[in-house]
């Protein structure tokens, strides 16, 4: 039976905040100084145009070093701790601008629809967070936070409802993937001889291409990332998942009927240890895929269409790709590896996929440069987000880290590094869509059953998105003032 000290140490709080590390670290970038003043012109040429206001208002945040960071991240550095907008003065300058936007008619002031509809996109992450659970300390009265989300909750609605497009002015919002792809800056297919080269497939949305879209029968694709028990604050998007083996469409879609057909336990039992990690493994009967296998998600925006709707669209936000170069067996030493961080074992499994990832920016959106979207550079560094255990506002609270360290450095992860911490296990056992085997490390989660995947057209999985968030309580609350 193998053992590992450090494991029965880490196992247990790894499994459990994993999450929070992956699947949205990778929304923004540090800025620099040297460039707050072009990125205060994301929406109009004039940096004290009312939408650029309002925009620095939500998103921009300046650290303990002095430096503003959040210029065009792809959402607002908002935890479930955070007192900015809920707390004056931060509070007290939204509700003004979100009134001067009301009282100036500020919809009229820009009629690009696609702008609207990312200012919409901004507004709307600030209400679901502001609906949200906060977690603030004594200092921060219950009454004083409901105030503040009542001080904001209407002319937040109300400029939502102010920017929203019609159902046809969606639809003809650009297909910015699309426009990435044919923009030339990106490899269209991955590269086993530069496996770092970041690539956008070109053939993704083939309807009989190489790639497949997935979709579950019973509620929305990739549900981690939609987090229904309220950790995560920011899901007013639809995900995309696409499977590719080596061998193309028919064999891909066959691996999914033998994934659906095996009905043995997803755990073995290898031991008996004390702690469920050294007790079970993933069964290695679970049929897996080949070396060279990829997998793709992408995350889409919805919007508020008018009147009061939510609706997928074509607004590529984020993709994430992995291709699998080696598949080891299932083991307690290779499960060790991918569980216990800073160790060799564990910077040799790092190696077993490539991780690769791209964001939407604004300015390069606006602009019509590759689609908006930009590829995550090897070093790029993010702050986590609310998402699973991530609740700390790292603005807030300048006792956590080490102090030894730059506050860019400590309160910041490399993007593609943490990828590895939710897709770590070999093969099947990383692909958290079929079971999510790091969030079910615990003993009474051993008989759960994995997701059945099949395939399915985007318009169906998009229409699974955006029923789910018509049964959210923020999106029940927003409806009601939009009504109002």
């Amino acid at each position: 039976m193998y053992h590992s000290r450090t494991l029965r140490q880490v196992a247990f709080c790894l499994a459990a905040g994993a999450a929070f590390i992956c699947f949205f670290t990778s929304l923004g970038r540090t800025e620099s100084p040297a460039k707050i003043a072009s990125d205060r012109l994301l929406y109009h040429t004039d940096p004290e145009h009312l939408w650029n206001r309002l925009h620095d208002a939500i998103f921009v945040r300046v650290g303990p070093d002095g430096r503003a960071y959040g210029h065009d991240r792809l959402e607002p550095l908002l935890w479930r701790k955070s007192k900015h907008l809920i707390e004056a003065p931060s509070n007290k300058r939204t509700v003004s601008l979100l009134e001067e936007f009301l009282n100036n008619k500020g919809e009229k002031l820009i009629d690009d629809p696609l702008k609207r509809a990312m200012l919409q996109r901004d507004l709307w992450l600030v209400f679901t967070w502001l609906e949200g659970d906060h977690w603030l300390d004594n200092e921060v009265k219950e009454e004083e936070l409901r105030a503040a989300r009542e001080r904001l909750r209407l002319p937040l609605a109300t400029v939502i409802s102010r920017l929203a497009l019609t159902r046809d002015q969606i639809e003809r919002l650009p297909d910015n993937y699309a426009a990435a792809v044919a923009s030339g800056e990106f490899a269209k297919q991955f590269d086993p001889k530069h496996p770092d080269t970041p690539y956008l497939p070109a053939d993704l949305f083939d309807t009989d291409g190489p790639w497949v879209c997935l979709g579950r029968p019973d509620g929305p694709i990739a549900p981690t990332h939609l987090r229904d028990d309220g950790t995560n604050v920011f899901t007013n998007s639809a995900f995309l998942l696409f499977l590719r083996l080596p061998a193309g469409r028919a064999a891909t879609v066959d691996y999914l009927q033998r994934l659906r057909a095996f009905d043995q336990p997803l755990w073995i039992e290898v031991g008996n240890a004390k702690y469920p990690v050294e007790k079970y493994l993933p069964n290695p009967k679970i049929p897996t895929f080949p070396v060279g296998t990829e997998v793709a998600l992408l995350r889409r925006a919805l919007l508020v269409a008018s009147p009061t709707a939510p609706i997928a669209t074509a607004l590529t936000e984020s993709v994430q790709l992995r291709v699998y170069r080696e598949i080891p067996e299932i083991t307690a030493p290779t499960i060790t590896a991918g569980l216990v961080s800073g160790t060799a074992d564990s910077r040799r499994a790092q190696s077993w996929q490539s991780f690769h990832e791209f964001q939407l920016s604004r300015s390069l959106l606006f602009a019509g440069r590759a689609g908006g979207l930009r590829a995550i550079g090897p070093k790029e560094r993010d702050f986590p987000i609310p998402f699973a255990l991530s609740y700390r506002d790292e603005f807030e609270d300048h006792e956590s880290g080490s102090n030894d360290q730059p506050f860019s450095e400590r309160s910041q992860h490399p993007i593609l590094e943490t990828c590895f911490v939710c897709h770590s296990f070999p093969g099947i056992a990383s692909f958290n869509s079929y079971f999510n085997f790091r969030m079910h490390l615990d003993e009474s989660n051993i008989g759960a059953q994995p997701f059945s995947l099949f395939e399915m057209s985007v318009s169906k999985v998009e229409d699974a998105a955006v029923k789910s968030k018509e049964g959210r309580p923020h999106w029940t609350s927003l409806r009601k003032l939009l009504a109002e």
